[in-house]
């Protein structure tokens, strides 16, 4: 003989339009926020990049007894620097899309000393945030602003 059973497990249609609400609600934040976190973390990692680009080429002129030069690109759609030593070229850099300079920086000479004029590299992302690179000519500290 078989029993009726009054313990069946489930969700109510009102728990699973609440749990359906609040995940939505997540997502929408998330598809707002997002897209800008990201804008964000693009333009830090290229000056950081190009921070570390700079402080690299600057050694390297010290350690070699030569002259390391940056250059810059700020062409429309294609932003990029490129690193020389003695006029040849040693590295290529392409900012990430939506990131460009935003001046025309004047290219960035150092001697065999180590040293060079000071300059300052402005990158903005496409919100128009902006980080920059300074190269100090007093004591050639380079550091992120």
């Amino acid at each position: 003989m078989s029993e009726a059973r009054n313990d069946e497990r489930g969700f109510t249609l009102l728990e699973i339009l609440l749990v359906l609400i609040l995940l939505s609600g997540a997502g929408f934040v998330l598809l707002i926020k997002l897209p800008i976190h990201f804008e964000k973390e693009n333009l830090a990692f290229a000056a950081t990049q190009l921070l570390e680009e700079i402080r690299d080429a600057r050694q390297a002129a010290l350690a070699e007894n030569c002259w390391y030069e940056v250059k810059f690109y700020p062409q429309k759609g294609d932003h990029h620097y490129q690193v020389f030593c003695q006029g040849t070229r040693v590295k290529d850099v392409h900012l990430k899309d939506g990131i460009q300079f935003a001046d025309k920086p004047g290219n960035l000479t150092f001697n065999a000393s180590g040293r060079s004029v000071g300059t300052t590299i402005a990158l903005k992302n496409s919100a128009g945030e902006l980080k920059s690179v300074v190269v100090a000519p007093v004591g050639m500290r380079i550091r992120e602003k």
